[in-house]
């Protein structure tokens, strides 16, 4: 049984989540606050395994309160949104920023025989985000105060290797720590990054704002068949594969679900080692579940740089640890130096890149040479 804490701003949607929640023999809402006075002593003695907020009406008491609970009573929290009303797509990236898992779409009541299915979706949602371990949010004066060590990210064998493509996987979790990595990126960063980043449908374009306000890179929401540019981040789209193809443009596939994800990351990674072999670098970071483990794997065998974020700066290790397991990984860093290690990468091969008169250098498939 999930022992769930709901934040209320409106009555509408407790009753919603109520309505879909007693259908469910696994999930029992312990307490309804409406507001945010108090919360963290209300929560402390509920006994509550996750935390429900209701989205969409008022962002910055959202935010405001995951900011709270994050550092003082860490407890796994979700954002729930009824349909049609998000809101500021911006002002709900600050929910991530500030410790929520995921933000999730809860469903209008019509009367469908379809609730039942709604319910078990929205069950297995919370019961899977209850058992993540969560700790006080880690923020950037902290991580600034840890001891950097600097990384040779070559493969063994390969300290000559080109890489001519970032690409990056991310969950629940990954937002915050997107941040964090291109925080660390210039805007005359060499190379394009691309992106798959698991979200609620609908809220993509506020997180592409964010993060471009956060960073000097150029944040984009990918579209199709445009080139790729050094120094531009290409997140995929709602409801379809973020891929690219043989001239090394974004193409976006309309192919079935992978892993239950669509976009996932294993797509996104599986083309990139059809085309750019094992010249590219794959990083996958906080996030629950392994879409994209596998895949990472085929990458790292071709001889790509393989990067997984560490346990301590993950919110969830998911993806990240399955990688790990399945010895797909070259190097397992703290989130804050996955960022300059990219710069170190990037460095020697700078002067090289500028000569192309494209921004970066492209070299054929590394399998099809072999």
């Amino acid at each position: 049984m999930v022992r769930v804490f709901s934040i209320a701003f409106t009555v509408g949607w407790a009753q919603r989540l109520e309505q879909l929640c007693v259908r469910r023999d696994d999930i029992q809402i312990v307490r309804t606050m409406y507001g945010i006075t108090d919360v963290i002593a209300q929560l402390a003695s509920s006994g509550a395994e996750i935390v429900a907020v209701e989205g969409g009406h008022d962002w910055e008491s959202v935010t405001k309160v995951t900011r709270a609970i994050m550092e003082g009573h860490p407890v796994p929290l979700v954002v729930l949104t009824m349909e049609n009303q998000r809101g500021d797509e911006l002002e709900a990236a600050g929910a991530l920023d500030a410790g929520a898992l995921s933000l999730l779409t809860l469903p209008a009541y019509t009367g469908s025989p379809d609730e039942p299915v709604f319910a078990e979706q929205l069950s297995k949602s919370l019961r899977l985000m209850s058992e993540v371990k969560v700790v006080r949010r880690w923020d950037s004066a902290r991580l600034e105060s840890l001891t950097r060590v600097p990384q040779d990210l070559h493969p063994a064998g390969k300290e000559n290797l080109h890489v001519d493509i970032v690409v990056i996987g991310a969950s629940a979790g990954g937002t915050k720590a997107l941040q964090e990595v291109f925080s660390h990126l210039p805007a005359e960063f060499p190379l394009p990054i691309l992106v798959v980043q698991h979200i609620a449908k609908g809220y993509l374009r506020g997180l592409a704002g964010w993060l471009d306000e956060q960073t000097e890179l150029t944040v984009l929401i990918a579209e199709n068949g445009a080139p790729l540019s050094a120094g531009t981040v290409y997140l995929a789209p709602d409801d379809v594969h973020l891929t690219v193809d043989r001239k090394h443009c974004i193409l976006l596939a309309d192919d079935e679900p992978i892993n239950g994800f669509k976009p996932s990351i294993a797509r996104l990674f599986s083309s990139v080692h059809e085309t750019y072999g094992g010249h590219a670098v794959a990083i996958v970071l906080s996030g629950m579940g392994n879409d994209g483990a596998q895949e990472m794997l085929h990458l790292h065998q071709a001889g790509a740089v393989t990067i997984a974020q560490d346990k301590d700066t993950s919110l969830i290790h998911g993806i990240p640890g399955e990688a790990i397991k399945l010895s797909a990984v070259s190097s397992v860093l703290p989130v804050q130096e996955i960022g300059h290690a990219l710069l170190s990468l990037t460095a020697a091969q700078s002067a090289v890149n500028k000569d192309t008169g494209d921004g970066y250098h492209v070299h054929p498939n590394t399998a099809e040479q072999e």
